[in-house]
């Protein structure tokens, strides 16, 4: 990385924005609950008793965020310079984070291939091995990619046909290194134009990705306008009750409550995965 690239990634700033009822919907009431603090900027979050979403309120712009995930935020996480907060997981252990201060880029991007394919490949799989047919003719899109471990995974193993959406320059290149995933857009909301070109799939994965975007009722629309007739939406985020992680990429934190009411406004069902009291809340949208 350049030195005035490396500037850049060290010396970020968000643009901001207030909002005057519940980004969901639409409550007035809002009760603040928390802040932290990253790049000597402060998040401060509030929940809604109404639809049970915690959000962060004022919050960056969605133009912010496109340039953060763009270029800074695993240009960040793979040089261990991302946000580290430990103590918001209940009845756990301390989140064990890297703490090697030798890391290199290259070190981090392998460390961060070997966690996720560890980590997400298993619960993914197998969930949605519950609702479709993981083969040759599957079309499976993961939106918020990072680089790609998981649908290189599927293909290797199933041989299904899949696809990514990932802002990140650096992720992208490796998932281009992989040779075996189409990348189909840059943002979430990149989904409103495949949805119009009339593209499906039999199911499209949110791993750790549908908080992290400003209009996710928006995402979801377009998410179930690209799905096969029996396709389905995965969705693993983390758990309010059990993992409160107010982060600064994450506007949003969702209960099972909140996740459902995105849900019903989408005129989708929705199905429990995973374990209740895990720090991940792990969902399928289903027509």
């Amino acid at each position: 990385m350049s030195k005035k690239n490396n500037e850049k990634v060290l010396n970020f700033t968000f643009d901001w924005e207030a909002l005057d009822a519940c980004p969901l919907c639409g409550g007035k009431i809002m009760i603040p609950n928390g802040s932290i603090k990253w790049l000597d900027m402060d998040f401060w979050y509030a929940v809604c008793p109404e639809c049970n979403v915690k959000f962060m309120n004022p919050r960056p712009t969605q133009k912010s965020y496109k340039e953060f995930y763009k270029n800074v935020f695993w240009e960040h996480k793979t040089r261990n310079l991302g946000f580290k907060q430990g103590g918001q997981m209940w009845n756990t252990a301390r989140y064990s984070w890297y703490n090697d201060k030798k890391w290199s880029a290259q070190k981090g991007k392998k460390e961060f291939l070997k966690r996720d394919l560890e980590m997400r490949f298993g619960i993914i799989t197998e969930t949605l091995k519950k609702y479709i047919t993981l083969d040759k003719r599957a079309d499976i899109l993961e939106v918020g990619a990072g680089f790609g471990v998981v649908m290189n995974e599927i293909k290797k193993r199933f041989g299904s046909n899949v696809y990514a959406i990932e802002p990140s320059k650096e992720a992208q290149e490796v998932m281009r290194k992989f040779g075996t995933i189409k990348i189909l857009g840059d943002y979430a909301e990149d989904l409103e134009t495949l949805r119009k070109n009339k593209k499906k799939f039999d199911a499209l994965i949110f791993s750790h990705s549908l908080e992290n975007t400003i209009h996710p009722d928006q995402v979801i629309q377009w998410a179930k306008g690209c799905l096969k007739p029996k396709g389905v939406i995965y969705i693993q985020t983390p758990n309010l009750f059990t993992f409160d992680q107010m982060n600064p990429y994450h506007p949003y934190i969702f209960s099972a409550r909140s996740l459902e009411f995105l849900a019903k406004k989408a005129r989708m069902k929705t199905a429990r995965a995973g374990e209740r009291l895990h720090r991940m809340l792990t969902m399928v949208f289903k027509q």
